[in-house]
Order: C-alpha cells, then sequence, then structure tokens
C-alpha cells in the first residue's frame, strides 16, 4: 500500500508540471521557465538530499563527471524546454497525453535498434494503439485549424526522444553510481546551464520574477515537479524495483488531464476520453507483450 501511495504521489508531481507551465506560459519566455523551475528544483533536492538525508554528494561528482554533465543535457535541459515550448500550442491536457509516446519510443528503439527488447505481435499491436489513441485525442481536425500545433507536438516528442537516448546511456554510464546523488548533480548542472542562458539570451532576470504569484507558482512547480518528482521515482525506484515504478506511464496521462480540467480550464469531449483510454490500452499491451517475452524491466 505504501509504494502504491508513492506511485501516486510522484505520478501527481509529474502531471501537475504541465499545469504549472501553462500558467506562467503568457508571463515568462520558455527558457526563463525551464530555467527557474530547475533552478528551484534543484535547491529543493540538494536540500533534502544533503541536509535532511546528509547523503554525500562530491563522491558521485569525483567518480565520473562526464556523464553528469551529459545528462544534465538530455535528462533535464532539452526535454525539460521542449515541453515548456510546445506547451505554447499544445493544451496542457494534450501535453500529458503525448508524454506516452516516451514509453512507446523507449520500446520501438530497443526492440528494433537496440535489439535488448523481444518483439511480438502484442506488444507491436499496442504500438499502433498507443499512436492511434494520442491522434484521437488530439483531435486531427483541430489540429489542421492550429498548424502550429503541429510542430509544437514535433518538438515535443523530439525532446522525449532525447529522454529516451538518455535513459540507455544512463544505464550504460551510471549504474554504478549513487542515483539519487546523481539525479541531484544532475538538476544542479542542468539550472547552471540554463540560468546562464536566460541570462545571457534574455538580457538579465525577468521582471515578471519579482512577482509573488508568479514566485509562488514556480516555487511550487519547482519543489512539486522537478525536485519531489524525480526524489520519489529514485526512492519507489529502490523499494519495489522497475517494474512497479514504471507504472507511472499509466497515471500520468489520466492524472495530467484531470488537473487540467480542474486547474487549467480544459473541457473534455468524447474524442478526448476516447483517445485516453486507447493510448492507456496500448500502453497495456506493450507492457503485456515486453512481460509474455520475458523483459520485465
Amino acid at each position: 500500500m505504501f509504494n502504491l501511495i508513492i506511485l501516486i504521489m510522484m505520478s501527481l508531481a509529474w502531471a501537475s508540471s504541465y499545469v504549472v507551465i501553462s500558467t506562467v506560459e503568457l508571463i515568462l519566455s520558455p527558457l526563463s521557465i525551464s530555467a527557474a523551475l530547475t533552478t528551484v528544483g534543484a535547491i529543493v533536492m540538494v536540500f533534502i538530499v544533503r541536509v535532511i538525508q546528509r547523503r554525500p554528494l562530491l563522491p558521485t561528482l569525483i567518480s565520473n563527471p562526464v556523464p553528469l554533465l551529459v545528462m544534465s543535457l538530455t535528462a533535464i535541459s532539452l526535454p525539460q524546454l521542449s515541453v515548456v515550448i510546445a506547451e505554447k500550442d499544445v493544451a496542457p491536457g494534450l501535453a500529458a497525453v503525448i508524454g506516452t509516446t516516451v514509453p512507446v519510443a523507449t520500446f520501438l528503439v530497443s526492440a528494433f535498434i537496440l535489439k535488448t527488447t523481444p518483439k511480438n505481435w502484442i506488444n507491436l499491436l499496442g504500438i499502433f494503439v498507443a499512436v492511434a489513441g494520442i491522434v484521437t485525442f488530439a483531435d486531427p481536425k483541430e489540429l489542421m485549424a492550429h498548424k502550429g500545433a503541429i510542430s509544437s507536438i514535433g518538438i515535443m516528442m523530439a525532446g522525449g526522444l532525447v529522454f529516451v537516448a538518455n535513459g540507455i546511456y544512463a544505464q550504460r554510464a551510471t549504474c554504478h553510481l549513487d542515483q539519487i546523488a546523481l539525479t541531484t548533480w544532475i538538476l544542479i548542472f542542468a539550472a547552471i546551464g540554463l540560468s546562464t542562458l536566460a541570462l545571457v539570451f534574455e538580457g538579465g532576470l525577468p521582471e515578471a520574477l519579482l512577482n509573488t504569484k508568479v514566485l509562488m507558482e514556480i516555487g511550487f512547480g519547482g519543489a512539486i515537479t522537478m525536485a519531489a518528482a524525480y526524489y520519489l521515482y529514485y526512492f519507489l525506484l529502490a523499494r519495489a524495483g522497475p517494474s512497479f515504478a514504471c507504472l507511472y506511464a499509466f497515471l500520468v496521462p489520466p492524472l495530467g488531464v484531470l488537473l487540467s480540467v480542474m486547474f487549467a480550464g480544459m473541457t473534455l469531449n468524447v474524442l478526448n476520453v476516447v483517445g485516453l483510454g486507447v493510448s492507456l490500452m496500448g500502453l497495456a499491451l506493450v507492457f503485456i507483450g515486453n512481460a509474455r517475452s520475458g523483459n520485465r524491466s
């Protein structure tokens, strides 16, 4: 029961990121939003890991700094920035559903390129069904009327592919490292990199960050959607293993849609409900197919 509670909390934290981004999207630029959220997330993560847990961080950095720098770009900076850019034209609920392309792309890469995951008709059918569900949810007629949304979806999916590549790289390069310390460092390096770019290209600190409401939204977003989400993921991974932790893929899309309805003014229609259900069914088929092939990781 405790593992299930952690799973739900982690999924809520990730799902809320789409709504948080949409609330500050009109006030700050994508680069400033990404830098601010990541900076807050890094500060909170350091406080949890170093101050509360008194967990050493330097040994992880000293032992192998290169993967930390690479992953700050591929695990945090580029995927986060792609989502923020996409939400200029994509509603948070749709963004949450598009996020299902990450586990789908992970399977495709591991099955067809790396050939580490067996293929069978069940998981291949699941890929087709999941994609069909995303298309249904997005409503092709609505997308054709807003061409900018198509390119934004492409940007978000490209960020997801970078995240998939990061996962493959991390599995090989960081399996011997303390994963909590690793996550803390990649947040720190991502925050430094994004903040530097924001200061250079946007001419300094945005005045909107002096607004109390914006500061509260950024503070909540960084603490919950960055620090808490990543920390809870690795906490759950250590307790329950990857097969249980990866179930977040089924919870984030419906929770993202629910939060969008509650806090972002999203109105559900029949296509949204059907598309969400179909995409989750597709994910389930992918997981079932992998399990039958003996791949439970």
